[in-house]
């Protein structure tokens, strides 16, 4: 493991996801989606480092939305990671809930959705509560991230059982992601026994320890993120002008 502070890693993120050379995604948001999932300890690198290998296999294409129905859009991503797309889904989420009391976005065939977490907490910031579910394709679990309106950390519940394959279909697809926004608070009515949970408070004392000394990396993941940084090197080398001799 190594140490590296804040702004290292966002510096890193940064030049990683533009030495992909994609057309859809802003750089310095993704690597804050990154940075402030790996801040409360809730492993970002870990999931941009796999996120980078889809990243660069992916197509920039528009995303279609459904037309609002019953209160829900659609948006289907195809099998592309969120980290390009959920930025603008949820502006274009936000702006059909004007005259609504909430809406739900539904996202499906998508990836990475633990890297949603802190563009859902700009919701909160905005005077909007978030519910968000999706279930780990890694092990079947549900997860659970509530935050209510003016709140800075969710929190988030973590079923202690893995979804079988009876169930999945009633719950929801392994690669879709839902995101009710709503104008009124969330209540906590249920789980206790059958989810770990996650507080707000958790969240906070793994932030304030990574501020205080710093993120720690696996070293072969800081690798990846900096040899995917160094293709803005090999690409701006390749394309400078000959010396002339």
């Amino acid at each position: 493991m190594i140490n590296v502070s804040h702004n290292e890693l966002i510096t890193q993120c940064t030049k990683a996801f533009e030495g992909l050379q994609r057309q859809c995604g802003e750089s310095d948001m993704i690597a804050n989606m990154v940075v402030d999932l790996e801040m409360v300890g809730l492993n970002g690198v870990s999931h941009f480092v796999n996120a980078l290998h889809f990243l660069a296999l992916e197509q920039d294409e528009a995303v279609y939305v459904e037309p609002v129905i019953d209160q829900q859009l659609t948006a289907n991503l195809f099998g592309c990671s969120i980290l390009c797309h959920l930025p603008n889904l949820l502006d274009f989420t936000l702006d059909n809930l004007a005259n609504r009391s909430s809406i739900v976005l539904n996202i499906t065939q998508c990836h990475h959705r633990w890297l949603a977490f802190s563009e859902l907490i700009k919701l909160a910031g905005k005077g909007l509560s978030v519910k968000a579910q999706w279930l780990n394709s890694s092990d079947y679990k549900q997860v659970i991230y509530i935050l209510n309106a003016g709140e800075l950390l969710p929190e988030l519940y973590i079923s202690n059982h893995k979804t079988t394959t009876s169930e999945l279909l009633s719950i929801m697809d392994l690669q879709s992601l839902s995101i009710e926004i709503s104008k009124k608070t969330f209540t906590f009515p249920f789980i206790k026994e059958n989810y770990q949970h996650l507080s707000s408070c958790d969240l906070q004392a793994a932030k304030q320890h990574a501020w205080k000394h710093g993120i720690s990396i696996a070293v072969e993941h800081w690798q990846i993120i900096k040899n995917a940084a160094s293709a803005i090197l090999v690409e701006s080398n390749e394309n400078s002008p000959l010396n002339e001799s």
